[in-house]
């Protein structure tokens, strides 16, 4: 998992760079910074490294001085790297330093955790990284029936597939994928990100023959039945 970390480049936030990138290091995650690249606004360099990472976490820490409520500001182009990571859909992990602004930081039900602890810090840390990593896992299904690996075949290279996921009454965005051959006979694909062994799945194939497609099903099933849609 690639692991995009937004923090703060100065002396106060040494201890993201010495403890928590080596932490998240070895729960085995590929990290990536904005640092030699920072500034108040966003380098096309930055946003590149977002936009490839699996998921971003952000730290929102105190900077400057007060103000009459002991309530500090905090780093803006963190806040923007957060931002950038929610347009490319990337799931943000917001860790909020006690005492500041909470309008400087991200809204709606985004995931966040205020904290003073940093040993309870890494806790929720690694929590949201076991969750976010069950989500990568991929499987395959197959797609049946006969009739539609039969028509399927000759044409398989101009033949477009995608599925989409339904849970908790969120329907999620389509995710493109392509048919793979399964032994002689049989046509499937590889379905990732999977939201929760809970949910449910749509698939789509169109190609010159047609369009086929399946109810939504649970995630749980291996074999899948498309019908040609009129």
């Amino acid at each position: 998992m690639k692991v995009f970390v937004g923090f703060g480049y100065n002396e106060n936030d040494r201890w993201i760079n010495e403890l928590i990138i080596p932490f998240l290091k070895e729960l085995d995650c590929e990290v990536v910074t904005g640092e030699q690249m920072q500034g108040e606004n966003l380098s096309d360099g930055v946003i590149s490294r977002i936009k490839d990472s699996d998921i971003c976490i952000g730290f929102l820490t105190k900077r400057g001085n007060p103000n009459s409520d002991g309530i500090f500001g905090t780093h803006n182009w963190v806040i923007q790297e957060l931002s950038t990571a929610v347009t490319f859909k990337k799931p943000i992990f917001e860790l909020r330093e006690t005492n500041i602004d909470s309008q400087n930081g991200m809204t709606g039900d985004r995931q966040h955790y205020e904290f003073t602890d940093r040993s309870l810090l890494m806790l929720e840390l690694a929590k949201f990284i076991s969750k976010e990593k069950a989500k990568l896992i991929y499987k395959t299904m197959i797609l049946l029936p006969k009739e539609f690996t039969d028509e399927v075949r000759p044409t398989i290279r101009f033949t477009r597939c995608s599925y989409r996921f339904l849970h908790k009454a969120k329907f999620y965005e389509p995710e493109e994928t392509q048919l793979e051959k399964l032994g002689q006979a049989q046509f499937g694909i590889i379905i990732r990100k999977i939201p929760s062994e809970e949910a449910q799945i749509e698939i789509t194939v169109e190609g010159p023959g047609g369009k086929w497609s399946s109810d939504f099903i649970s995630v749980g099933l291996i074999n899948v039945n498309l019908q040609k849609d009129n």
